[in-house]
């Protein structure tokens, strides 16, 4: 058999460290680095003394000569995937150990490094592999021809042909050119690792190049013998090597399809749990750390539900490439399930290191995508869980990172490490998903509402709907808690729907005893471009019987901050069928004024916290002033939220505020206690 290719220390299309620098600082690059240097050096030193000393005596060549030089080509052309190995064995060291039985030591170094030259060549390789792989072989032939010819061995080319004392130099020489070649790249690979590589015992090494050499003794001798008595049968003893090419490119095709995800080509779940205990082995036994990151797209579920699974595909595709270029070739990133990512970085110093790296990882997946027509920005929240300490195998390591990743989308960072208070969180969690769907089923969830008063006129302009949620067991669980984790885990489009037809039943129900007040329902992202929610919002109206303008949408700032083209779009096929939009919490998520002028909305609301603090900060005055200069200059209207103090009315009427709402005129109540309030109040004057 031939070199192993997962012995070679570069993957195809990187150098020596990969096309881009390592995610966070590793101990000892330069070592690997120079002794990559120190052996393409030595080899290329070699390669021209062989040819200076031996160039005279190569020949004759003959048609022997051509056949094995086209077999050894071949095989380098050719090779197989051997089960259980991450690399590839090639069938050339067969032809070319005949060739240095039937023609000496210059011959098969010029052939193998010809033939390595073209098959590099033909993959695209970079230069610096392609350098060292002729290094490294080089050396290899050499050493076995060293042996060979110290071991008294004559060869079958010459005068005296082959002897039974020839068998020992034979044996000899083959079993030295896998020890030298397995060694020089073991070593570059276990340097390139940081040591994180646990190597084989030398019993173990042993054997294996023992067997190796065997192989290459059994297949290369009868070779020569029949290349230099029957040439014609030569090309026959490929044909077994060809049927094994062929049934381990069938067999390496369906362990690909079982070890990764088809559609991105990465590691799957599977294959990368794998690689997880294999770093975390590693890790103990070299003593240094590792870092696992669980990587989840947000809002990705809009943008399959937008533009449709095939371009979802597409972006998923990209964010994988995207992922792949900004680790170490160490490193391994996979994709998990879904829209969720794994990055497994094999060796870090320290927490810092793993934090560089993931904001790396945002860095790259923050650019815009281009996608059927649509520029598209996808970002994502990253949980880093650090092995061994935090995790001895891989499911735990992974399931504590995927931990971290949920509880930094809960605080809306963008990323977050494990620690002891997440993991006590999870079975809150799991309780709180289950008790929320229940309700939702059981129309258990209320809405609560507050009014919304002119401030000009004092009369009420509407009332805003706040979803109340109070479970038999959990007690009181209060919107901050439960309307993220219903976007989190797919119950936004249900509570939506509950809120909408609770909120279109309560404005009948007001408008029947006098009181024509329009209802203000909240509405996630993934709802707002949902393309069913125009209908949805319809079919509530025509249900209950109310007017066009009964019903109202409000959005945050920062859902406007995902897609903006499709934000837009939404917006404007609510518009297009009579429904108003406002932007809610507007000051907090730094929108594009540009962007702001071409939304199809009609109010912005303030965000409260700078309405709190109206009074006694300067800043405050200023922003609030500025956002309402805006939205005059755009023709909108503006909505003060929070307002708990007459006085801020009074600064807010001085402003040129429109409308008011928060505990300085009413607090959100029930239904029945929001209509009583309204057939109660009287406008101030």
């Amino acid at each position: 058999m031939g070199r192993s290719e997962e012995r070679r220390p570069f993957g195809p299309g990187t150098g020596a460290f990969g096309e881009s620098p390592p995610l966070a600082p590793v101990s000892g690059q330069l070592q690997p680095t120079l002794y990559l240097r120190l052996v393409t050096a030595a080899g290329a030193a070699v390669l021209v003394g062989v040819l200076l000393t031996g160039a005279g005596d190569i020949g004759p060549l003959d048609a022997e000569f051509w056949v094995l030089a086209a077999l050894v080509l071949l095989g380098e052309l050719f090779p197989i995937q051997v089960h259980g190995q991450e690399g590839e064995e090639t069938f050339s060291t067969p032809f070319a150990f005949a060739m240095l039985l039937v023609y000496g030591l210059p011959e098969v170094v010029v052939v193998q490094v010809v033939t390595t030259l073209v098959a590099d060549l033909v993959r695209r390789r970079p230069i610096d592999r392609i350098l060292f792989n002729i290094a490294q072989l080089t050396l290899s032939w050499v050493a076995a021809g060293a042996v060979f010819e110290a071991l008294g061995g004559t060869g079958l080319g010459t005068a005296e042909g082959l002897h039974a004392s020839d068998l020992s130099a034979i044996a000899g020489g083959a079993l030295v050119f896998f020890v030298v070649n397995s060694t020089i790249v073991r070593t570059a690979e276990a340097l390139l690792q940081a040591g994180g590589r646990r190597s084989r015992s030398a019993s173990a090494t042993w054997y294996s190049e023992a067997g190796r050499a065997a192989t290459l003794f059994a297949l290369g001798l009868p070779v020569a013998v029949v290349a230099e008595n029957w040439l014609y049968l030569v090309p026959v003893l490929a044909l077994p090597m060809a049927a094994v090419h062929i049934a381990s490119r069938q067999a390496s095709e369906m362990e690909h399809l079982a070890l990764h995800d088809p559609m991105t080509s990465l590691p799957n779940r599977a294959l990368f749990l794998q690689r997880i205990d294999q770093a975390l082995e590693q890790a103990s036994t070299a003593g240094h750390d590792i870092a696992l990151m669980s990587l989840g797209l947000d809002r990705f579920q809009d943008v399959n539900d937008t533009l449709g699974r095939a371009q979802g595909d597409a972006v998923l595709r990209e964010i994988a490439s995207r992922l792949t270029r900004s680790v170490r070739m160490t490193d391994t990133v996979a994709r998990v399930e879904g829209d969720r990512f794994g990055v497994l970085i094999s060796s870090i110093a320290r927490g810092a290191d793993a934090a560089a790296a993931a904001e790396k990882l945002v860095e790259q997946l923050s650019g815009q995508i281009d996608v059927a027509g649509a520029t598209l920005s996808v970002d994502a929240t990253i949980g880093i869980a650090r092995g061994p300490a935090q995790g001895d195998s891989a499911e735990q390591l992974l399931q504590r990172a995927e931990a971290a990743m949920y509880g930094a989308k809960r605080t809306q960072s963008r990323l977050e490490f494990f620690s002891s208070e997440l993991e006590e969180e999870a079975p809150r969690r799991l309780v709180l998903v289950t008790a929320l769907k229940r309700a939702i089923d059981d129309r258990s969830i209320r809405l609560h509402y507050q009014p919304k008063v002119e401030l000009a006129r004092g009369r009420v302009v509407g009332v805003e709907a706040l979803a109340r949620w109070t479970d038999p067991v959990l007690g009181q669980v209060g919107p901050s808690t439960f309307v993220p984790l219903a976007e989190r885990t797919g119950l936004a489009e249900p509570l939506t729907s509950l809120a909408l037809e609770i909120a279109a039943a309560d404005c009948r129900r007001w408008q029947e005893q006098g009181c024509f007040v329009p209802v203000a329902v909240n509405v996630s992202a993934r709802v707002l471009v949902d393309p069913r929610l125009p209908d949805l919002v319809e079919d509530q109206r025509r249900a209950f019987g109310l007017a066009d303008d009964a019903i109202e949408i409000e959005i945050t700032e920062s859902t406007l901050m995902g897609d903006h083209v499709q934000a837009r779009e939404a917006l404007s096929r609510l518009r297009a069928i009579g429904i108003r939009a406002s932007i809610d919490d507007f000051g907090t998520g730094y929108s594009s004024l540009s962007y702001l002028r071409e939304l199809p909305v009609h109010a912005l609301k303030i965000d409260r916290s700078f309405i709190t603090d109206l009074i006694d900060e300067p800043d405050s005055e200023a922003i609030v002033r500025s956002i309402i200069e805006l939205a005059r200059n755009l023709g909108l209207e503006t909505v003060a939220e929070g307002v708990e103090d007459e006085r801020v009315c009074e600064r807010l009427t001085g402003l040129g505020c429109d409308y008011v709402q928060g505990f300085a005129i009413a607090r959100p109540m029930p239904a029945d206690a929001m209509l009583r309030w309204l057939r109660s109040y009287v406008p101030s004057t």
